[in-house]
């Protein structure tokens, strides 16, 4: 490949406005934690984005957080702490493993496993408080009956999970008062009712049609006093269920948006969510090639005049895919809101990408950013890879270390290789 851009990308954009405010702040950061290339979390935009949530629903409806992968990728333990400090009710996760470590962390909040139990978890589930989500009865018939006990004597309780539509966990609606009368027989507490929206933001009709199923199933079930939700990140922006018990947000805690196309990621940006998790990072060797040289491995890319190639420390170990090779994907520079491509491989440990001129002592790069760039951040690099927005932040490993911030100042640093996510 020479110095051609094989998409939209030209060899240098400049998108967006110019960071420069952070530039002082990102400059104590590289002084602390004397490494080239690190993880930010905002939680500022974590904090801003409850606002927003609170906004999108009544005001009788609380928020049930999800926080299963890390939080999105943004780190479990902190954006937690951001949730709880603003008024966060409940909190929801994808496996037991993450509950206990929640409650071994001191999390004291309802926290409800989303998933389907099995019959080995149950113990872990009624030691550690936690409120699994049913499907059908069998892990429950499938241990004795004084096991279905919370430490304090009080029952289990249960969350039933309703498929309207996703067709994958849950209840089928017309099995829904069959699955109640085993759950009372067996004793067991039904703490809340809830389903999952299959389609994209911009598919609103689809997801009404799933939340009408959920309503007309769950509706002889609301006297007795079992909460409700459905709205997860696509139903908060679509309005769908917000006026239930509780919204279920996920990626929208972070301000991920639930898809990547340009639509959706429109309408959810409108909202005005701020992504919180960027890669931050310095060169770490440059210089002015000629023409004809190749670069990397393999050298797919050759560079046709004068260029200014800079090596970046991080690559596919960390997280950052090897599909982002040869101008798929770029990175930004921080003072002037350029995007600069990515010419060559992405190797294991790092990336060489092509700049427009010498840059600066201690220039400023973001390799994934902050904001909704249709290259550089999460989305972008979702829709350009044809993954998942969730998982652009929620593929990066602790090898990088990470710094959260809150109020303008760094509040937290997690060494590389000594923290999880």
């Amino acid at each position: 490949m020479t110095g051609e851009a094989t998409t939209s990308l030209s060899p240098t954009a400049r998108v967006g406005p110019a960071k420069a405010s952070l530039l002082p702040l990102l400059d104590d950061a590289f002084a602390q934690l004397k490494v080239p290339s690190f993880i930010h979390v905002n939680l500022d935009a974590v904090a801003h984005n409850v606002d927003v949530l609170k906004g999108l629903s009544s005001a009788h409806t609380e928020i049930m957080g999800v926080v299963k992968g890390g939080a999105y990728g943004s780190g479990l333990l902190p954006v937690v702490e951001v949730l709880l400090e603003k008024g966060v009710k409940e909190l929801s996760v994808a496996t037991v493993a993450e509950g206990v470590y929640l409650r071994r962390h001191g999390i004291q909040v309802p926290i409800t496993v989303l998933g389907n139990l099995l019959p080995c978890e149950v113990s872990d589930v009624t030691q550690h408080h936690l409120i699994p989500s049913l499907s059908w009865s069998q892990a429950l018939t499938s241990v004795p009956r004084e096991a279905l006990v919370y430490p304090d004597g009080s029952r289990l309780k249960v969350a039933i999970n309703i498929d309207t539509g996703m067709s994958r966990y849950g209840v089928q609606p017309e099995d829904l008062p069959a699955l109640v009368q085993e759950l009372d027989d067996l004793e067991v507490s039904i703490y809340s009712l809830y389903t999952h929206f299959q389609s994209a933001i911009t598919e609103r009709e689809k997801n009404r049609k799933q939340l009408d199923l959920f309503l007309e199933a769950s509706e002889p079930f609301t006297s007795r006093g079992i909460s409700r939700h459905v709205a997860a990140t696509t139903g908060c922006v679509q309005d769908l269920g917000t006026d239930l018990d509780f919204i279920r947000p996920g990626g929208a805690i972070t301000g991920l948006c639930s898809g990547s196309d340009r639509e959706g990621t429109e309408q959810f940006a409108m909202k005005g969510f701020q992504p919180a998790f960027s890669v931050v990072a310095r060169p770490t060797f440059y210089k002015l090639l000629k023409a004809g040289r190749d670069i990397g491995y393999d050298g797919t890319y050759t560079t046709s005049e004068d260029e200014w190639i800079a090596n970046f420390t991080t690559g596919w170990s960390d997280g950052l895919s090897r599909r982002l090779s040869n101008f798929v994907g770029a990175v930004k520079r921080v003072n002037t809101g350029e995007r600069c491509p990515i010419v060559g491989r992405v190797s294991m440990d790092s990336i060489t990408v092509r700049l427009p001129e010498e840059p600066s002592p201690g220039e400023v790069f973001q390799v994934l950013t902050d904001d909704f760039d249709d290259v550089t951040s999460a989305v972008g690099m979702a829709r350009n890879l044809g993954g998942a927005t969730y998982e652009m932040p929620g593929n990066w490993s602790t090898r990088l270390p990470r710094l959260y911030t809150r109020n303008g100042k760094i509040v937290r640093i997690c060494p590389s290789l000594e923290y999880t996510c």
